[in-house]
């Protein structure tokens, strides 16, 4: 189980709408450096639901490059389940260290 200071952290772009992993990893280090015990990528804050799942790996591997051995987190916020458990399995397969899964937005009552 895990304790402590967990942030969920914005992600960095390039002028031109890229990744901007140098800042990331400059960013990321900050909030090790001021002692958190973990982070979280890709929530609503890190633009998750706008980036692609081959964008939100690359945040995580960033990050994970930067935690060392601290946990690192992916936001799981998409709109289906097929989507959601698809980025999911990507995750652990990456080394994810857990899921914040958020509810879909859309939904049908």
């Amino acid at each position: 189980m895990w304790t402590g200071v967990f942030p969920a952290v914005t992600t960095k772009f390039t002028e031109d709408d890229r990744l901007d992993h140098a800042e990331m990893e400059r960013c990321f280090a900050l909030q090790m450096e001021a002692g958190c015990d973990g982070i979280i990528v890709c929530g609503s804050l890190g633009e998750g639901p706008m980036l692609s799942h081959d964008e939100k790996i690359d945040v995580l591997k960033t990050a994970q490059k930067i935690a060392g051995n601290k946990p690192v987190l992916l936001t799981v916020n998409e709109p289906g389940t097929r989507e959601a458990a698809a980025i999911a399995r990507r995750a652990a397969k990456e080394g994810a260290n857990g899921l914040m899964v958020v509810p879909s937005p859309i939904y049908h009552t």
